[in-house]
């Protein structure tokens, strides 16, 4: 009986480590930043739901100073799937995009896939990736 219990517990920490060791990580590239200025605020969506223009219901969320033209954010543990991303340069550091009158951006933004339409926001499956790997790279180039 001691037995049985040591081999079920070997079986549950080897299912829990192979489990463990699925979770991949993005490297998200920001280039094109032109002004090293404010912050950027990165949402990372794994459905359609309020994506690209509702932050708050993204799956994750990251931001990082703007210190040079491009960026670097790591985004770990994630478990496999389709994602999506938006980025603005929240230049003002006021923690939102700014619009002009007629609700264009007037921060820097970018899109996964640098998807993006001229008078409309890009969907999720223009801006969709694949994540299934140890780590993926995605490069973004940031919008005016």
């Amino acid at each position: 009986m001691k037995y049985v219990l040591v081999l079920m517990l070997f079986v549950f920490e080897l299912s829990f480590a192979q489990k463990k060791e699925s979770r991949s990580t993005i490297i998200v590239q920001l280039n094109g930043i032109k002004e090293q200025s404010g912050q950027v605020l990165l949402s990372l969506f794994n459905k359609e739901e309020g994506f690209p223009t509702q932050p708050e219901k993204a799956f994750r969320w990251s931001r990082a100073k703007v210190t040079a033209t491009s960026l670097i954010i790591s985004l770990d543990g994630l478990p496999p799937g389709k994602y999506a991303i938006a980025v603005v340069q929240d230049e003002n550091m006021n923690e939102v995009m700014d619009r002009d009158w007629m609700g264009f951006p007037s921060e820097p933004y970018g899109i996964s896939n640098n998807a993006g339409g001229t008078f409309s926001p890009p969907t999720f499956d223009e801006a969709k990736f694949n994540v299934a790997g140890k780590r993926d790279t995605v490069r973004i180039e940031m919008q005016p």
